[in-house]
């Protein structure tokens, strides 16, 4: 879990099917070392992990991905520049502990990341 090193929760909100929050990232963190030395940038594996962390903490149980239909990374997230970030998801629960969501990482008018997929619940 990459909560509690790679960025903290500043605030949250969760109201039917809709969660937003805001978090700040660590621009030490040493995922950097490698992604990229010169010009940091915040992996889109790990967005995608932020996306599903947020989504757990806000359902109060875990989940794992169960399939990504679209994601579109319009922008770099380069933790000096844009330290703090808002996120914003729409689910839905289907049947069979699935959610389907929609997710937008941005700080600001700059979009980063929207993403569509569904999340199961898992043990």
């Amino acid at each position: 879990m990459l909560i509690k090193d790679f960025y903290k929760i500043e605030g949250i909100d969760h109201s039917d099917g809709q969660v937003s929050a805001h978090i700040k990232l660590n621009p030490d963190h040493e995922v950097y070392d490698g992604h990229f030395p010169d010009q940091p940038i915040v992996p889109g594996v790990i967005q995608l992990q932020i996306i599903k962390e947020i989504l757990e903490e806000s359902l109060q149980q875990k989940l794992r991905l169960q399939f990504a239909s679209n994601i579109k990374y319009l922008a770099m997230i380069i933790p000096s520049q844009s330290p703090m970030l808002e996120i914003n998801i729409q689910y839905k629960s289907m049947e069979n502990d699935v959610f389907q969501a929609s997710a937008v990482i941005k700080t600001g008018d700059t979009v980063f990341l929207k993403f569509k997929g569904n999340f199961i619940a898992s043990e």
